[in-house]
Parts: C-alpha cells; sequence; structure tokens
C-alpha cells in the first residue's frame, strides 16, 4: 500500500526528503499513477490528437453514412500498425548511466549513457529518461539515438542544469522506442541503477574573514580529530639538560658532537570555531511545499554564506563546528582531517527549513559545546525575541561572536552585520 501511496518513481522526481508519502491521499495517488502511465505510454503528439481523434470516432458512429467514417476506419489503422511494429520491435537494452554525484546550484551537467542491444533485432528511435518533469534537477536535452545494430553498443549523452538546492533520488534509467510514428512507446528501464545526486548551494569564496576574538585553543582535542599521530612539533635541537626525557636524545647528533644532544618539541594547538546556521522559516515562507514553488531566498542565502565560511576555514587550521539549528540540532566538524568539504556540502545540500523556532531553544548540552569552543560566527535569517535571548545566552557563557543577519528587518539592532540575498547570489560579498 506504501508504494501505491508514494505514486510511480520513473513518474517524476522527487525531493529525497520529501518522497516517502507525497501522495497520502488515495485519490491523489490514484491520479498520480493514472497520469504516469498515460504518459509512459503516449508520445506529446499522440496527447494532442487524442481528443480530435475521439469527436471523429464519436461523429462517425453516430453517422453511419458519412465518409468520415473512412477516415476513422484509416486513423484504427494506423494505430494497429504502430502497435504491432513497436511490439515487434519493442527495446531490449542494457543501460549504464553516469552522472555527477553532487552538483552546484546553476551549473550545467551532462548524463551519459552506454546502452547494449540485448535483441537480434535493430532497437530504432531510442529516447532515455524522458520523465525528469520536477524541478530540481532539470533534464534540458534529452538523450536520442537513431538506431542500435543487434547486439550493438552505442554512446549518448544528455544536458541538464541543477535548478534548485536538494538531495534527489533518480529514478532507474528508462529508454523508450517511439518506433514507428512515435505515436506510442515501448519501453524498458534497468531497475537497480537508481542514483542519489546533491545539489548544494552556490557560494562565492571569501578572500577575508574577520574572526571573532576569544577563541579558545583547544591543545587537548587535537589527538582527538587529526589523525597525524604525534601531537607534537619538532621544534629544534639542544643541549641535555637534567630531567629531560631520555626517550628524546638524538643519538646521531649527540655522536657528532661528542656530548648528549635531545630533540626539542612543541605542542602543537588547534583552534576551533562554531559557525551556527539558523534554519527557522515561518510556515508561510516555506521554500518547499506540494501546493507552491516558492523558496525562502533568506535560507538560501544563508546556506550559500555558510558554505562560504566553511570553505575559507577549511582552508586554513581551523577545526569547524557546524551547528544547523532546525526541528534537530545537526552538529558535524570540518577541517583538520576530519570530513572533506564535499561531505559538508552534501550536508548543507539536505539541510531543509524548520517553521519551529528551535535556534532559540538550543539545549544546554550544545550550549555547553558552544562555549568551550569560546568563539562562534553566527548566520540569523531573521529577527525576533528568540533569537535575540540565543544571542544574550551566549554572550552570559563568554562566548566570543560575530552575527550575521540575511535581509534584516528594521527593528533588528545595529551590531549585526546586514547582507543581502542579491549580493550573496552575485558573489559580490568577498570579505566578512
Amino acid at each position: 500500500m506504501e508504494k501505491f501511496l508514494d505514486g510511480p518513481d520513473w513518474y517524476q522526481l522527487q525531493s529525497l526528503e520529501r518522497r516517502r508519502g507525497a501522495y497520502r491521499a488515495p485519490s491523489l495517488a490514484l491520479l498520480a499513477w493514472v497520469a504516469g502511465f498515460i504518459w509512459r505510454s503516449l508520445t506529446l503528439q499522440s496527447l494532442l490528437l487524442l481528443l480530435p481523434g475521439a469527436l471523429i470516432f464519436l461523429y462517425s458512429t453516430i453517422s453511419m453514412e458519412s465518409p468520415i467514417r473512412v477516415t476513422t476506419i484509416a486513423i484504427l489503422m494506423v494505430m494497429v500498425v504502430e502497435l504491432l511494429a513497436g511490439y515487434i520491435f519493442r527495446p531490449k537494452l542494457k543501460i549504464e548511466r553516469s552522472l555527477p554525484e553532487r552538483l552546484r546550484v546553476g551549473s550545467e551537467f551532462t548524463v551519459d549513457y552506454r546502452i547494449t542491444n540485448r535483441r537480434r533485432i535493430p532497437a530504432w528511435d531510442i529516447e532515455l529518461d524522458a520523465y525528469m518533469l520536477r524541478k530540481g534537477v532539470k533534464i534540458t536535452e534529452t538523450a536520442f539515438v537513431n538506431a542500435i545494430g543487434a547486439g550493438k553498443t552505442v554512446r549518448a549523452s544528455a544536458r541538464g542544469i541543477a535548478v534548485r538546492r536538494g538531495v534527489y533520488r533518480i529514478f532507474s534509467p528508462i529508454a523508450d522506442s517511439l518506433f514507428p510514428l512515435a505515436i506510442a512507446k515501448w519501453s524498458c528501464s534497468e531497475k537497480t541503477l537508481k542514483q542519489t545526486v546533491h545539489v548544494y548551494p552556490a557560494f562565492t569564496a571569501l578572500n577575508h574573514l574577520a574572526l571573532p576574538t576569544g577563541g579558545k585553543f583547544q591543545k587537548n582535542g587535537t589527538s582527538r580529530v587529526s589523525k597525524v599521530g604525534e601531537s607534537a612539533d619538532f621544534y629544534g635541537c639542544r643541549e641535555f639538560r637534567d630531567g629531560d626525557d631520555p626517550r628524546h636524545i638524538y643519538w646521531r647528533g649527540s655522536a657528532r658532537t661528542g656530548q648528549l644532544i635531545v630533540k626539542e618539541f612543541q605542542n602543537e594547538y588547534l583552534t576551533r570555531i562554531a559557525l551556527v546556521v539558523d534554519t527557522y522559516v515561518p510556515s508561510r515562507r516555506r521554500w518547499y511545499s506540494l501546493k507552491s514553488s516558492a523558496y525562502s531566498p533568506e535560507l538560501e542565502g544563508g546556506l550559500s554564506l555558510a558554505a562560504a565560511i566553511t570553505d575559507y576555514l577549511t582552508r586554513g587550521e581551523y577545526v569547524v563546528d557546524i551547528f544547523a539549528a532546525g526541528d534537530k540540532v545537526y552538529h558535524f566538524q570540518a577541517g583538520r582531517h576530519l570530513a572533506c568539504f564535499d561531505n559538508i556540502l552534501d550536508i548543507l545540500a539536505g539541510v531543509h527549513p524548520n517553521s519551529d523556532p528551535a535556534v532559540s531553544e538550543l539545549s544546554d548540552s550544545v550550549m555547553d559545546e558552544i562555549s568551550g569552543i569560546g568563539s562562534a560566527v553566527i548566520v540569523l535569517l531573521g529577527w525576533d525575541a528568540g533569537r535575540a535571548r540565543m544571542i544574550e545566552r551566549f554572550r552570559e557563557a563568554g562566548v566570543s561572536l560575530k552575527v550575521m543577519i540575511i535581509n534584516a528587518p528594521p527593528k533588528a539592532p545595529e551590531y549585526l552585520i546586514r547582507l543581502r540575498t542579491e549580493d550573496i547570489e552575485t558573489g559580490n560579498i568577498r570579505d566578512l
């Protein structure tokens, strides 16, 4: 029953988080299946001819002596020939598809296909993946092959564009044969080749980021977050002194100088900084809805800014603790041999807006974690009493803050760094 209520995978591309239960009403699920079956079986040309063809057929049954009966019979014969020829030459293909695992919003991409004909007769007029209807990952040029010989292998390519941030599940590749008259479709699919694509927010790399002062050096955290073995750096050599560790004696240098020489090490410190990303979007402005294609420019701008800040910090010797405050607080680390930047982009691609102001209700454990870090960069999507209370809690805990707000309302305090979504989208913000 759940599979029925979810609707057909191949009918439209769904957001991974919203895919299950998208058609929970049985009537909507039935409508989706019927529409999907029609779209899977008939071409656009046949759909356009369906209504006039039906009227001609009805008129011919009413007027038995009308010459239009000949037209009706001719149309029926064409349909019979179409169905018989299509059935005889129906495709049986092995389809291999290659597309990028992650895409940047606004970027163009190519989908490569390798198609092998498994039958002993040719396959004609093959169209690939003609069902990506949902905006998000949009195919702009469908792959098409005129003919594939018996047992032969050909290659084809489609082109597309990443329109909207999100995590998308791409259905199994489907090949349609439009032979001979492009009225009906005969298809086959490679059901084991479903894929997932992460569309991450577009961002412009920062040239400079002034961090809040007061960050705490995390001496004890080096061995925990950096898997490089020894947590101290070699500093130099000097003469042996009472109390030095004999394990640090540099025997080769001692033999050369005739006196004991020891290696001197300097403790390695790392700097952690917290990045708190607000995801609270009131329900009337949510970017994703089954009834609307509207989105929140503040959320998209905030996530683009978070990606740019993370990129800047991970290029240095920072460990970045990212807190995405939504219906639950997501905490992940980047930098210093931890998660690579691509993993962070995957997570930002899947962040959904939250209709509850959870950013103002961070738990005590999260507050303690950020307090231990000592400094934080906060990206806000708006201003209200809850957000003001959160900022005050951070200050009472002694956290040094750099607070940025997207499209600030007039009531926002002056100390906030005000940014506009237009400047973020156009890449005008290079220094913060």
